[in-house]
């Protein structure tokens, strides 16, 4: 049964147990796996806003015999402390780790490594390594998937805007917005310290483009060309940054003397709050411009400070093969 299959997985790769609580509300996974020959631990849960945690544990030597296994762990400074044992598909887990403290020691920790802590002993109910763990594992629910991971994004908002009268821009303007655009990250993390992240190429549509000063004027845009950059996400926010070029297509001239048909560009950014999973909060700004491109003759424009608040909802596609 459980303990008959890890005789010997110390010396293999891939996952030797993983165990959840039952009923927890938060979906939480820890799996024990054996990974280019170094133990980790992976850990999984709704709360978090990316696939998993990775928890290394240099020099780690579980214990695996006929009764079962027996991880004792402990790192330098007390940052890492682990103990976990499984016995016949049930268990004990008792994790803490310190991201303030591991950091030092491993300066490519995950921020959400906090996540992980048990807050004590806890009971658990455990499945072994082999067959079941690895079908899981192609499944993507408590497996360590490896390589190139990518992640998708839709992001619903709405906005409100005041004009400025800046780089030869209309002032007085008042006008509301209404967003919805898709994405998707191009590239693995990149970027030193603080600053890394991913490149992600996005669109955006604008539905609603409603200005009720100094008179009523509606329109619709579209941005073909969104180049968003995402942080390296925390446990409770993740930021970006933007930059995007598209249209606006409305019913009466904007500015008054410019024409129906303008150009549209904004750079901005915004933070991605109190994530449950995929799903978070957004809030965001952008410096928004408008302008015909001299398409008249002249290139006036309106240029404007945007609020946005919405929803973001990112889901992750792992690599084919695990």
């Amino acid at each position: 049964m459980l303990i008959a299959v890890l005789l010997g997985m110390q010396a293999a790769a891939g996952p030797a147990a993983a165990c959840s609580v039952p009923g927890d509300p938060q979906s939480r996974t820890w799996t024990l796996a054996r990974q280019d020959g170094a133990w980790e631990i992976v850990f999984r849960s709704r709360a978090l806003d990316r696939p998993q945690v990775i928890l290394r544990l240099p020099n780690a030597s579980p214990s695996v015999s006929a009764s079962g296994i027996h991880l004792s762990y402990k790192s330098a400074n007390g940052g890492r402390t682990i103990e976990w044992r499984v016995a016949g598909g049930a268990g004990t887990l008792d994790l803490y780790v310190n991201h303030g403290l591991e950091v030092n020691v491993d300066a490519d920790l995950d921020p959400a490594v906090d996540q992980m802590n048990t807050e004590g002993p806890i009971a658990v109910t455990c499945r072994g390594g082999s067959t079941e763990v690895r079908q899981e594992l192609e499944r993507g629910s408590t497996g360590v998937p490896r390589g190139f991971e990518t992640r998708s994004e839709w992001i619903v908002a709405a906005g409100v805007a005041k004009s400025v009268n800046l780089f030869e821009s209309t002032s007085g303007r008042a006008y509301a917005v209404q967003t919805i655009g898709w994405g998707r990250e191009l590239t693995q993390p990149w970027g030193p310290g603080f600053l890394q992240g991913r490149f992600a190429w996005a669109i955006e549509a604008m539905p609603l483009f409603a200005q009720f000063e100094p008179s009523a004027i509606y329109g619709v845009g579209f941005a073909p060309v969104v180049w968003r950059w995402n942080f390296a996400p925390q446990p409770r926010w993740s930021a970006f940054a933007e930059l995007a070029m598209g249209g606006l297509w409305t019913t009466e001239p904007v500015p008054d003397d410019s024409g129906t048909v303008n150009f549209t560009a904004h750079w901005g950014g915004g933070v991605r709050l109190r994530p449950r999973g995929p799903h978070a909060w957004l809030v965001g700004y952008r410096f928004q411009h408008f302008s015909n491109g001299n398409q008249i003759g002249s290139n006036d424009g309106v240029n404007s400070h945007v609020v946005l608040i919405g929803w973001s909802y990112r889901k992750w596609s792992p690599p084919s093969g695990g």
